[in-house]
């Protein structure tokens, strides 16, 4: 007796259960804004020294300044949940420091710091986001909310639930581990001989659908859609030190996403670049 053959119908099904389609799908709108994509991209876990994935690798040129010797990447690590349950982000009001000294660690410049004067005879060492004053052109720092906890909202019985149990390892541990992997890899300007390297990574969780905000620092509940949520969580393990910032984006948002919160930034670079070289190449120091 021969073995039953699922139809094209099933086999669709089965491929868009599986987010293999969902995939490829993200991996063609960052196409489409001139990123090179790489699928299924693989990275060490130090801490079990075995090789993991991530869904998509995506990388774009945004300067490549053959006078100036500079150049500015932007790359993007993403996993990528086609779910349908919905995502609900906690916020409250941003602290002293979440304004002030928080600073990004994604983010590579040709100076990782600057000496600012402060008498004849002492100084300060400026991290590079800060002494170049970056913080006015990045999404993160235009709002006065940052968000705490996170949960997805699962059916269980009759009833709905906030499932957070193992969301944090599942999403949160892989991309972050991703994202060492990639610092450890960049190639530095002192490797490069003339030639200074801006490198902003940006380790993205796309969903489907259904991201919310829900602010508990005020009287009213209310549920707020949202396009992104920048998530900011700090980690101390044997491989894993300090914060890690990640964004979770809708599939409907990721093309405002790469052009108005990463663009915008990106941009913003490439022009104190063109301005400033010098600064940005650290050739004073």
């Amino acid at each position: 007796m021969s073995t039953p053959q699922p139809t094209d119908e099933q086999i669709l099904t089965a491929l868009e259960k599986s987010g293999f389609l969902f995939e490829q799908e993200i991996a063609t709108i960052f196409e489409e804004d001139g990123f090179h994509v790489e699928t299924s991209w693989p990275y060490l876990d130090l801490d079990t020294k075995k090789s993991r994935e991530v869904d998509l690798r995506a990388i774009k040129t945004y300067l490549q300044d053959e006078e100036k010797k500079i150049q500015i990447f932007v790359e993007i690590l993403v996993e990528c949940k086609d779910s349908s349950s919905p995502f609900v982000f906690l916020e409250r009001q941003k602290n002293k420091r979440e304004t002030t000294t928080f600073r990004p660690k994604e983010y590579i410049f040709p100076c990782k710091t600057y000496r600012e004067n402060l008498s004849t005879n002492s100084y300060r060492e400026v991290p590079a986001f800060t002494h170049l004053g970056l913080a006015s052109s990045h999404y993160y720092y235009k709002s006065p909310n940052k968000t705490t906890q996170f949960s997805k909202i699962v059916r269980k019985g009759c009833d709905w639930t906030a499932n957070h149990e193992g969301i944090y390892d599942s999403l949160f541990l892989p991309i972050a581990k991703a994202v060492d992997a990639r610092l450890k890899s960049v190639p530095s300007s002192k490797s490069t001989g003339e030639w200074r390297i801006v490198w902003l990574i940006f380790p993205v969780v796309v969903l489907r659908d259904h991201l919310m905000t829900l602010t508990t620092s005020g009287p009213d509940k209310t549920l707020e859609k949202q396009g992104r949520v920048t998530f900011v969580r700090n980690l101390d393990s044997d491989t894993l030190k300090g914060d890690y910032l990640v964004d979770f984006v809708t599939s409907n948002y990721l093309q405002n996403y790469l052009s108005n919160d990463v663009g915008k930034f990106a941009s913003a670079i490439v022009e104190l670049s063109k301005s400033s070289p010098q600064l940005i190449r650290g050739d004073n120091l």
